[in-house]
């Protein structure tokens, strides 16, 4: 159908909905418009700025109808930084609006009857400011403040400089500008891809929950040994016990750690805990930067793994062994696989601190490894899967379809991805509820765990 729409058109629409990017969606004679910034039930009008094929575009001119939750954000960059998209309404109605936004994706992806679904409401969250326990900056050079940290824009096109970020551990903060400023005083630069000048692409710090401390690594585009000379000064700082650097010099690369990593002072990892599971977590591991709410999702999973205890168990996308270390003790056998070898084997580390011996960890293609297992008629009684934020692929689709597994436990990152899988599993499993977690207050990621039975 033609669009009704005309770029730079001025025309009235009322928000609906929020969009998976957490824009406003309104209609304009049937069709979709998305208006970032815009909140339902909002009366706007916008200007059309792009109109592609079934939906457009548009930009706020002036609010007619302001809905009642709108709140002016507390962050200075939240009109430009593209790391969160909800700050502007109530943290409540965030709530609701994402526990919509996915009931809306199963309505739009799949034909299930949702009646017969359990879609639970999120639990109430008493973090929602400073709840990331991990930073992914990327650095930059100014001329008047020398390096600093910044955050991709709203497009993800350029980067905006954001110096201190409110949704991050405050000792994160202060430890980033710390870290800064011996950079400064080394003369180590931002790299520059115009002039090829600059070694330092990314600063990453994370800090532990269970004992505050702090570990930075530096992403470089090449090592030089006054980066020796500034982890010694970075580790003097304030609870920083591990500081390593990771060479990533391919421009073209877009991963936040290169091949390798190295460290360069104290210790090769920190201690992580959720409840009484000890995680020994290297700089590239990965571990829930909201430990807030994960331990709240990892005890629910926990409920929902009580009717297979004693039995055996598949970890799929099994990472660095978050979640399998965790619900070991629920199984007699628990098989985790992941593609990645170095997150195995830091998996493999972090059970032998815990002494759990009934994991078998290994690494390979999920979809190749469940066929393996389904070629020897090896049957498991649950499998959990955490796959990324694509969600599963059509051959490991098919492979558990193709398995005996009873049950099936998706955590997901993807309101979207997760009812298109869940749409494909359909012939072959039944979906019996959804329970949403915020994991990301203030932007407009749902993640969620989905329970499905063998039919």
């Amino acid at each position: 159908m033609e669009s009704q729409l005309k770029l730079n058109q001025e025309v009235l629409i009322t928000i609906k909905s929020i969009g998976i990017d957490g824009e406003g969606v309104g209609f304009y004679k049937r069709q979709a418009v998305f208006v970032p910034g815009a909140l339902p039930p909002e009366e706007v009008v916008i200007k059309v700025t792009k109109i592609k094929k079934g939906y457009a575009v548009g930009e706020i001119v002036r609010i007619k109808k302001k809905s009642f939750y709108r709140r002016k954000p507390f962050c200075k960059h939240f009109t430009k930084c593209g790391g969160c998209q909800l700050q502007h309404v109530e943290y409540e109605e965030q709530q609701r609006l994402k526990e919509q936004l996915l009931k809306q994706s199963f309505e739009r992806f799949t034909d299930l009857d949702l009646r017969k679904i359990k879609f639970h409401h999120f639990n109430p969250i008493v973090k929602p400011r400073h709840y990331r326990h991990q930073a992914n900056m990327f650095i930059v050079n100014t001329k008047s403040e020398g390096v600093m940290t910044a955050l991709p824009d709203l497009k993800g096109d350029n980067l905006v400089e954001v110096p201190s970020c409110p949704i991050t551990d405050e000792a994160i903060n202060r430890t980033n500008q710390r870290v800064l400023e011996i950079c400064d005083d080394n003369d180590i630069f931002a790299f520059d891809e115009k002039s090829k000048r600059g070694m330092l692409r990314r600063l990453v710090t994370r800090k532990s929950h269970y004992n505050g401390e702090i570990q930075v690594t530096l992403v470089v585009t090449i090592f030089n040994k006054v980066l020796k000379t500034a982890a010694k000064q970075i580790l003097d700082l304030e609870d920083v016990s591990s500081v390593a650097i990771s060479k990533n010099h391919d421009i073209n690369n877009k991963n936040t750690f290169g091949e390798t990593h190295e460290i360069l002072e104290g210790k090769a990892t920190i201690e992580e805990r959720l409840g009484d599971i000890i995680y020994k977590l290297s700089p590239v591991d990965r571990f829930p930067i909201n430990p807030f709410e994960a331990e709240n999702m990892f005890e629910y999973v926990s409920t929902l793994l009580k009717e297979s205890s004693g039995k055996t168990m598949l970890n799929l996308f099994a990472g660095s062994g978050v979640f399998a270390l965790y619900h070991a003790r629920h199984f007699d056998a628990l098989t985790a696989v992941d593609v990645n070898p170095k997150l195995v084997q830091s998996a493999q580390h972090s059970a032998k601190a815990n002494k759990i011996k009934n994991i078998h960890f290994q690494s390979g293609d999920e979809s190749a490894q469940l066929q393996k297992f389904n070629d020897k008629h090896i049957i498991f009684d649950t499998a959990l899967l955490s796959p990324p934020k694509h969600g599963l692929n059509q051959p490991l689709i098919k492979q558990i379809k193709a398995s005996g597994i009873h049950q099936l436990i998706y955590v997901s990152k993807n309101p979207s991805t997760l009812a298109k899988d869940i749409n494909h599993l359909k012939s072959a499993y039944r979906l019996i509820s959804v329970m949403p977690f915020d994991m990301h207050p203030q932007s407009s990621r749902v993640d969620s765990v989905a329970l499905l039975e063998k039919k």
